[in-house]
């Protein structure tokens, strides 16, 4: 057990050095394609740092046919869009009162529109995805499901590379690559940001892969629900990179970066595993999914409610923290642990 313990730490500072790595290339990127923040944020971070918990029920839905990997699959699938409406919002709250010195404010100052688009992306897909797991659909609807949400999301994709990047957007750190090996790291070369992005997911994929046997290993020794252990610790670890960019983007005052970061993570979550999830197994989900599923919805929905205005406060994002207890507690009463 020692030994499966260390390989979760080490995986765990992987991710976080590549998430670094990968914040700061796809700033780069999106500065030298022309994109605007929103679309940086929402687009290429959110897809990025999403990876591994998207890499996490592709490989246990793909490399075995058991109920244990399918239900490792569907709680790490679930579980995701749960830790980003709850935790990672608590931890950008936290970040927040933290940084408080060094930003000369507390509250998030974030662009209303671009968060409220995103949300409003996620609530009716999501909710969608929670019903169907309640209706035990046949395999034809289910797959007719999965390629809607496809779409969906490539529709997503086009609104948000349609927007325009604002004239005095720009990067305040230099590519880490070009400072590392002696170039010019404030106007980096093509190729060096495209190996810098690569590196970082390279990274963050590698930290991420070592979960699903780790899960599976110790819901078997600790005699767990490997489902329930998924639905925790999966997203724990690979929203790792969400929380931690925002967290980067919180200290340099980039509110909307960091906002955008977790919000288009909650679109691509809803749609791109869940399609997996579909595709690739039964979609039934147990009550501790339906009640993750609900948790996450309702907390959108506080959320959506106050950004009403540009400035988003820390009780807000506190909140967050708040659900994810009612949730755990919520385990408990369903004997699920």
């Amino acid at each position: 057990m020692l030994v499966h313990a260390l390989i979760l730490a080490s995986s765990f500072l992987i991710i976080l050095s590549g998430s670094e790595l990968f914040t700061n290339g796809v700033e780069w990127a999106g500065h030298r394609l022309g994109l605007a923040e929103a679309a940086v944020g929402s687009l290429l971070a959110a897809v990025g740092t999403a990876l591994p918990e998207t890499f996490i029920p592709a490989v246990a839905l793909l490399s075995g046919h058991g109920a244990a990997h399918q239900a490792v699959g569907v709680g790490a699938i679930v579980g995701a869009p749960l830790m980003l409406s709850t935790v990672a919002l608590f931890v950008m709250g936290t970040a927040c009162l933290v940084f408080k010195s060094r930003r000369g404010r507390i509250a998030l100052r974030v662009a209303r529109e671009d968060a409220r688009r995103d949300l409003s992306f996620f609530f009716p897909v999501f909710l969608l995805l929670v019903l169907a797991g309640h209706a035990n659909f046949g395999p034809l609807t289910r797959h007719i499901l999965a390629i809607a949400l496809l779409l969906v999301y490539s529709t997503y994709s086009v609104v948000m590379l349609r927007l325009k990047r604002a004239a005095d957007a720009d990067v305040e750190h230099g590519l880490y690559l070009e400072t590392v090996l002696g170039g010019d790291a404030h106007k980096p070369r093509g190729w060096m940001t495209t190996l810098q992005v690569v590196g970082g997911v390279g990274l963050i994929l590698f930290g991420a892969t070592q979960f699903v046997d780790q899960v599976i290993i110790f819901s078997q020794h600790a005699h767990l629900n490997p489902g329930v252990l998924s639905l925790i610790l999966s997203p724990l670890a690979t929203e790792l990179p969400e929380k931690y960019n925002s967290v980067i983007w919180i200290r340099q005052k980039k509110d909307h970066l960091a906002l955008a970061n977790i919000t288009g993570a909650m679109v691509f979550q809803s749609c791109i595993p869940v399609a997996l999830g579909l595709a690739f197994s039964p979609w039934v989900l147990s009550s501790a999914e339906l009640l993750a599923g609900g948790i996450a919805l309702a907390s959108v929905v506080l959320l959506y409610i106050n950004l009403r205005d540009s400035e988003l406060g820390t009780p807000t994002l506190m909140i967050g923290g708040a659900a994810y207890a009612v949730f755990i507690a919520g385990l408990g009463y369903l004997g699920a642990f």
